[in-house]
């Protein structure tokens, strides 16, 4: 557990010897989850300072007819709705569910507070990382809400990407899954991919996607 907290954005530039002592004196916890175990529910108050340890959660959001949109995925080290632990409305605003068996450190936003007032340098990498969380709800909003599906199918595989050379794809996702990362129906995806396929960009083979015109992908994902 020590080792990965040590690699947290949180603490870059903090010495191990003293996020070691800081733990030390607070009373921290360590809770285990089996995969799909609910986390954190939508609504209740975020009141510490959540890492994760191991394994992966998803942050979830389910609207009013029951559609749910995968936000993110977290892994270690990441943290989980640092943004809104200082907020004047500090309720989640996803379900964090547990994708397979996870651990999740937990310290109070008090003992966190008392932490940072005495590491200006702990304090200015959490300030970046809310800064940063800022700029990734940004472009959430705009990916989900103001592109269509081929634009998001479009900058989904070239990030998928691994260099220019690299034109083939390995899917380790389902459609369902991609579908909730896109908060759009399987069906709807599954339309959009087969135009795209029809159009010549891409060609399918199960969860192989081959990219044909990677130009014309750019060009939807801008």
């Amino acid at each position: 557990m020590f080792d990965i907290i040590c690699k947290s954005p949180l603490f870059r530039g903090v010495s191990s010897q003293i996020i070691a002592s800081e733990l030390e004196s607070i009373p921290y916890r360590v809770e285990s989850y089996k995969a799909k175990d609910l986390v954190a529910m939508q609504g209740n108050a975020c009141n510490h300072l959540m890492i994760v340890i191991k394994g992966l959660l998803q942050g979830q959001m389910v609207n009013d007819a029951g559609k749910l949109v995968v936000i993110e995925e977290l892994a270690p080290p990441q943290l989980l709705a640092p943004a809104f632990l200082f907020a004047p409305k500090s309720d989640l605003p996803v379900n964090i569910i547990a994708v397979e068996d996870s651990d999740v450190l937990f310290i109070s936003r008090n003992d966190f507070t008392t932490w940072m007032q005495k590491d200006a340098q702990v304090l200015q990498n959490f300030l970046m990382l809310i800064s940063g969380r800022s700029r990734f709800l940004s472009d959430k909003i705009m990916f989900l809400s103001l592109k269509n599906i081929k634009n998001k199918v479009a900058e989904y595989l070239l990030g998928k990407l691994t260099d220019d050379k690299c034109s083939v794809i390995q899917l380790s996702e389902t459609q369902q899954d991609i579908a909730d990362f896109f908060g759009v129906t399987r069906p709807s995806l599954a339309r959009a991919l087969a135009e795209m396929e029809q159009e010549g960009i891409i060609s399918i083979d199960r969860k192989t996607i081959v990219i044909h015109k990677r130009s014309v992908l750019q060009q939807l994902s801008q």
